[in-house]
């Protein structure tokens, strides 16, 4: 694989060092906005990437096959849909995208140009999940399923000083429901499937969720999913009940 970053924020300065530990995979270039470009460049320097730019001509014609999206939520759709046009396999930081439409859209484009489609959520992959899929069966009848995912948002102290960044605003794809229950919803979903209802009771602060409880009804049983961006550190448990 022949990887290249559009991004330069901090899931990415978390995600390069691993890629040191993957066989067979060269990271060959970073993309970032013009403003970012100094970062950009001592991500590639600190790291060995061989090209960094914020022209997207110079990115995609740098000998990559795949490309990871890791830029706000908002912009996910835009960035993988000009990726896709580009015949490149795609990796999207989670939420893939912000609505059912341009999931889709997106599907449909992939399928056209014969190109990967992933959304880079990992729980599903995880050795410990998989075995609780295997034991699930032994547990007996499920009445309860409780998921928790809670952080303290490296961007709520601004959102608290009135800087209202992408994390926290509403109109892109912010909130405690994209950024952390996702999370729960892949993890409840992969083992049970769609429910049959859903309703999700918010904490609102300035026109956006701050944290919640996303409640999901299955024929015999129910799940409730809560996740917090203001807690100080960062828990992540799951349990089920019989």
């Amino acid at each position: 694989m022949k990887l290249g970053i559009i991004g330069t924020g901090m899931i990415v300065k978390n995600f390069l060092p691993m890629l040191q530990k993957v066989e067979g995979l060269t990271t060959v270039a970073i993309l970032s906005t013009e403003r970012s470009l100094a970062t950009g460049k001592a991500l590639a320097a600190q790291y060995g990437i061989p090209i960094y730019t914020s022209n997207p001509v110079t990115f995609y014609s740098s000998g990559i096959d795949t490309v990871y999206v890791a830029v706000p939520n908002f912009l996910h759709f835009e960035i993988a849909m000009a990726a896709i046009d580009h015949c490149m396999n795609i990796i999207i930081e989670k939420p893939i995208v912000c609505n059912e439409k341009e999931l889709y859209l997106l599907k449909e484009k992939a399928i056209e140009k014969h190109v990967f489609l992933f959304e880079a959520i990992t729980t599903l992959h995880l050795g410990n999940y998989t075995k609780i899929k295997e034991w699930l069966p032994r547990i007996g009848q499920i009445k309860i399923v409780q998921s928790r995912y809670s952080q303290y948002s490296s961007r709520y102290d601004a959102f608290r000083a009135g800087i209202v960044l992408p994390a926290f605003d509403s109109a892109k794809a912010g909130g405690s429901l994209m950024d952390l229950n996702i999370y729960n919803l892949h993890f409840v979903m992969g083992l049970f499937g769609s429910p049959e209802e859903f309703k999700y009771y918010a904490n609102v602060e300035k026109d956006i969720d701050t944290s919640g409880i996303l409640i999901l009804k299955y024929d015999k049983f129910f799940s409730c999913m809560y996740s917090r961006q203001r807690l100080p550190g960062r828990t992540r448990k799951y349990c089920a009940r019989h």
